[in-house]
């Protein structure tokens, strides 16, 4: 009998340590921000601690094609690039997504994630996306390579 009543009050006081730990991962959401680009697009993402992540804008980039007839092209590109970055610090991430400029066929993409605080509760950095992608030609033999990079910085506040 004894035994099953420490068993109990054990369980409890478990159940009451992850419920107050709940309570303190709920006050520590991430914080939602919305700015502006050099390009002029709209930034969001999260803030939670010194971490940003969720990060959604465009930027303008150029494309040249590097096969002979040095073509180029200009658009804005999806910035969204996977995980989290650190405040203060330059951070790189590559992923397989979807690229504007090569018909949303997917390309990898080389993301280099800069940030800074901006002062007065603002957030401000650069942003820089790279890829290459292959098209292919009028033959079968044929075949234009075309490397793409864009940047934009940007300063966001709290919503």
């Amino acid at each position: 009998m004894r035994t099953t009543t420490t068993r109990r009050a054990a369980a409890l006081t478990t159940c009451g340590l992850l419920l107050a730990s709940g309570a303190t991962a709920t006050a520590a959401q991430a914080a939602s921000y919305r700015g502006k680009t050099s390009g002029g697009s709209s930034i969001g993402f999260s803030l939670s601690g010194k971490r940003i992540s969720r990060i959604s804008t465009t930027v303008p980039t150029s494309c040249v094609e590097t096969t002979g007839s040095f073509a180029t092209t200009a658009g804005a590109e999806l910035f969204q690039p996977p995980g989290s970055f650190t405040v203060g610090r330059t951070s790189k991430v590559k992923a397989l997504q979807p690229a504007a400029m090569n018909q949303a066929i997917k390309a990898t993409k080389n993301y280099t994630v800069t940030t800074r605080t901006a002062g007065r509760g603002r957030i401000g950095g650069k942003l820089a996306v790279n890829f290459s992608y292959l098209r292919p030609g009028a033959s079968i033999y044929q075949s234009y390579v075309w490397i793409c990079s864009g940047s934009a910085s940007f300063t966001a506040k709290a919503r």
